[in-house]
């Protein structure tokens, strides 16, 4: 990819957000060049013509429904594709909040850079909105117009990530999606895997490969996840003792039921809690 036009932009605010319109000759036609990257996320979403984007190792085009992610220091270097006229996108740069990383955990990635296409136009419609509602209100210059762009982001992340997670689930096996429900519906049990296998007619270890390929966890980490899961919503939402909490999802011990969930959240159970009831006091 080559430009005689190469726009190294500085990012120094938290959050930023803008439309490029690139078409052939104007003024936004140039190459974005940012081979360290940048010290924040970035999102992108193609709503019209093509671009082309390098990774760092390879070159691809993006069209419209294209939502882009580039994590921080991932190579950004992109323009619009040479033989289309038009590029339109809407971006948006931001420093998360710790509660917005999960968001940001897609699963089709190259080099930093995750991809979701957008097939539903409706879902687009709307994502497209809240893109457009952001840079708007970073401009009104008022005091709530932080908290409300905030607000939008996080529901904007919160919306891409469910679109990601819907395109997951329709490309995965039935069968593990079959075994995935199952162990939803059986949180308190041990993790029998060879009852498992024999319910969806594979032997132990194919079912154990196939799902690891599939999840990107093996089932004894998905098992531990939705049970952390689960503990989250009733230390939050119930005034159990962590004790019970953790008999109830399966744990015989609460000391080893502390151990786990700390693993996963860096915080004791009493920790999360006390934190989530106070974060809006």
């Amino acid at each position: 990819m080559q430009d005689n036009k190469i726009r190294k932009q500085p990012f120094n605010s938290a959050l930023l957000a803008d439309i490029t319109q690139s078409e052939r000759g104007n003024y936004q036609d140039f190459l974005i060049d940012r081979p360290e990257g940048m010290t924040g996320f970035m999102l992108q979403l193609t709503t019209f013509g093509k671009g082309m984007v390098f990774d760092g190792e390879r070159i691809f085009e993006v069209e419209r429904g294209q939502l882009l992610l580039f994590s921080p220091k991932a190579v950004q270097h992109y323009q619009r594709q040479p033989e289309s006229q038009f590029w339109h996108y809407k971006w948006i740069y931001f420093s998360p909040k710790p509660q917005w990383l999960k968001w940001l955990q897609w699963r089709d990635s190259s080099a930093g850079i995750y991809q979701l296409k957008l097939q539903d136009n409706q879902h687009l419609q709307e994502i497209s909105q809240l893109f457009s509602k952001i840079a708007d209100e970073l401009n009104e210059n008022q005091v709530i117009s932080q908290e409300l762009t905030e607000s939008l982001l996080e529901y904007l992340l919160i919306k891409c990530f469910s679109a990601e997670q819907t395109k997951v689930n329709n490309s995965l096996d039935q069968r593990i999606v079959q075994v995935c429900s199952f162990i939803n519906e059986q949180l308190t049990e041990p993790l029998d895997i060879d009852t498992l296998a024999q319910q969806i007619y594979l032997s132990s270890s194919r079912l154990s490969h196939l799902f690891k390929q599939q999840m990107g966890v093996s089932l004894v980490q998905y098992k531990e996840m939705q049970r952390i899961a689960e503990a989250k919503k009733l230390l939050y939402f119930s005034n159990m003792s962590v004790s019970t909490i953790a008999k109830s999802i399966g744990y015989d011990d609460a000391l080893y039921f502390s151990k786990v969930f700390k693993k996963h959240t860096a915080l004791s159970p009493t920790q999360f809690r006390h934190l989530e009831w106070n974060k809006n006091l």
